[in-house]
């Protein structure tokens, strides 16, 4: 007898009497072994060893299920051989249920005799011991050998450092803004920009607050006292908006650069929300809600409504084009396969949308002008009823054309992943609508090819997240974002601010929560960023609201936050997001590394983050702000 039918002989008996102190020291002894004896393939991220001990004179069908897989059958994964001892790799990121079926010498396949769900922890050891015991009760226990650190401490660890260093960082800017204050300029006043950065094609802004498409302005931050308002009436710019989009495009950039490779900074195969989710809604956002101070800066300055037209178009068309660009800069160029939509064109179209709103229907209002009607609790919206009318038409069109609109051999409204959902039946209807429009109206070369969903459902079918008809539920989201600043330019006082975006934090959180019935899967309308769902970009505006509220109070009121380091970026959006796209594969941003964990891709995602924030740091203190 050999060593490995002695130790598969050990482990029947161990198993016959029960005794799992046996089954546990029979594992270790067995992963003991060196050689031919131990078989394990080698681990990699997110993921852990599962061995099957089999005693049994058939052979074992293994399938799993993993838990993010909706209304999908269990896959099948291999064959384990009888009187065996089986390692395979199972994956950690989320929970998995195993099913292990009979298949006898006929090759006939028998029920499932045991099932159990486990969400495994990286790099950790599992057995399960099956005999003549386990068939006959249809019952199988898992066991683990070893018990290795949770795969999230790292996090703790550096971000732990990362807080000490900024610590540090501020009282070293404190310190060095105090000795030179003196010899300083104050960016925040227009009048000392510096001339000498004036540009052509791309010019600083006017007062160092940029977005990505758009002058974000200034904003008189006062208090409610009527003496403070006729004293103090210099511009200041709010510092929360600039950390907000700042803070935004910092963790835009972490989670491009891998997130560490954690499942929580990546995007969900389907429906759900994780932390990358948030990021690219909340800068939409923040767009809208910088639009407010641009165009009605230039209704102040009684600039022509053509000349305004003309800014729009032009901002438009170059944030578009340079979205295309940026779109090839992952190997040649074929114009046959070339991707059209993307993230700056997503902003792009929103931008050219809301700014054709603004063209023809702003409007130039002191904040004190409606202070005494009996409306004037609601100026911000009564007196913008023909932007709310358009924008809430066009949700009306989006969520139509998501229900209603006949999408071939798929059943009209379906709004699944495709692929193995629903047990395969709708396999080609990835997205519904959404891949609809997008394939017919620019073709499926034009669009990407492997959407988040390709590899838990094995879709097949392309799918662009920021396709046509997600358009359309982010101009609204933008909206919301325009709905914010207007609080900020008719409501001086903190209180009214904040009151009035905690409301609006309520409405869009309750009207998000209960479309999509406060679950993943099982709502109306579940929250979905591949297809910018309204329970979507409602959830997001609800955080966009609160988290601009907290950074308004510690900032801008209370001021024990100046917004380091997130306002350097938040000035120099732009320049930052292109960089960390064009940059992506060059060193020292990238390099290569064999195998590596989770703690070598988190300090990686938050070095190469960095650098960006350094580079935004330089343009601040050079006084450089770039916009289109």
């Amino acid at each position: 007898m050999d060593l490995r039918m002695f130790l598969v002989v050990l482990g029947l008996v161990a198993r016959t009497f029960g005794i799992s102190d046996l089954e546990l020291e029979f594992a270790k002894e067995y992963n003991s072994k060196e050689g031919s004896v131990r078989r394990k393939p080698e681990l990699r991220l997110d993921e852990a060893w599962l061995t099957i001990n089999s005693s049994v004179n058939f052979n074992i069908l293994l399938f799993s299920l993993n838990d993010q897989c909706w209304k999908c059958d269990p896959v099948f994964v291999d064959i384990i051989p009888r009187y065996s001892i089986y390692t395979l790799k199972v994956n950690t990121t989320f929970g998995t249920t195993i099913y292990l079926k009979e298949n006898d010498l006929t090759g006939t396949l028998d029920e499932t005799f045991c099932t159990f769900h486990k969400k495994f922890t990286e790099s950790g050891d599992y057995w399960v011991f099956v005999s003549n015991q386990e068939f006959i009760h249809h019952d199988c226990k898992l066991l683990q050998t070893n018990d290795p650190l949770p795969a999230e401490m790292p996090i703790l660890y550096v971000f732990g450092g990362l807080l000490i260093i900024w610590v540090i960082g501020d009282m070293v800017v404190r310190l060095d803004r105090k000795y030179n204050k003196s010899q300083s300029v104050n960016i925040t006043d227009p009048e000392n920009a510096p001339r000498n950065l004036r540009m052509k094609s791309l010019r600083p802004t006017q007062n160092g607050f940029s977005d990505i498409s758009e002058d974000s302005g200034t904003a008189h931050d006062r208090n409610n006292s009527p003496q403070q308002y006729s004293t103090h009436n210099k511009r200041e710019r709010l510092k929360s908006l600039d950390t907000f989009r700042g803070l935004s495009l910092m963790i835009m950039v972490f989670v491009n650069y891998g997130g560490g490779g954690y499942w929580f900074f990546d995007h969900p195969p389907w429906n759900g929300i994780t932390v990358a989710d948030l990021v690219f809604p909340w800068f939409i956002f923040i767009m809208g809600t910088a639009m407010n101070y641009s165009f009605r800066g230039m209704m102040k300055r009684g600039t022509p409504r053509y000349k305004m037209l003309y800014k729009v178009l032009r901002r438009a068309i170059l944030l578009f084009f340079i979205g295309i660009v940026l779109n090839t800069n992952w190997g040649p160029v074929n114009l046959k396969t070339i991707r059209i939509p993307g993230v700056l064109q997503r902003f792009s179209l929103t931008y050219l949308v809301l700014g054709l709103f603004e063209v023809c229907f702003s409007r130039y209002d002191t904040p004190e002008k409606y202070q005494g009607r009996c409306w004037s609790s609601l100026r911000d919206i009564l007196l913008f009823l023909p932007q709310w009318f358009l924008a809430l038409g066009i949700l009306a069109a989006y969520v139509c054309l998501t229900f209603l609109l006949p999408i071939g051999p798929c059943p009209t409204g379906y709004i699944g992943p495709g692929g193995l959902h629903d047990s395969g039946k709708y396999y080609n209807c990835t997205a519904g609508a959404a891949a609809y429009i997008d394939i017919m109206v620019l073709g499926k070369n034009h669009i990407y090819g492997k959407p988040t969903p390709h590899i838990i459902y094995q879709t097949t079918t392309p799918h662009d997240p920021e396709g046509i008809l997600g358009t359309l539920s982010s101009i609204f989201l933008c909206f919301l974002g325009l709905q914010s600043g207007r609080i900020l330019i008719y409501y001086l006082g903190h209180a009214s601010r904040v009151v009035r975006w905690l409301k609006w934090a309520i409405i869009t959180g309750a009207i998000g929560g209960t479309l999509c019935k406060f679950s993943i899967n099982d709502g109306w309308i579940p929250l979905n960023k591949n297809l910018w769902s309204v329970s979507f970009i409602m959830v997001t505006a609800c955080f966009a609201f609160i988290l601009l509220t907290i950074l308004y109070l510690i900032i801008d009121v209370a001021r024990i936050w100046n917004g380091t380091p997130f306002i350097f970026p938040g000035m120099n959006s732009l320049v930052v997001y292109v960089c960390h796209d064009v940059f992506y594969r060059f060193f020292p941003v990238n390099w290569y590394m064999e195998n590596p964990m989770h703690w070598h891709l988190l300090l990686k995602a938050v070095w190469d983050t960095a650098i960006w924030v350094v580079l935004a740091y330089i343009l601040y203190r050079k006084r450089i702000f770039i916009a289109l």
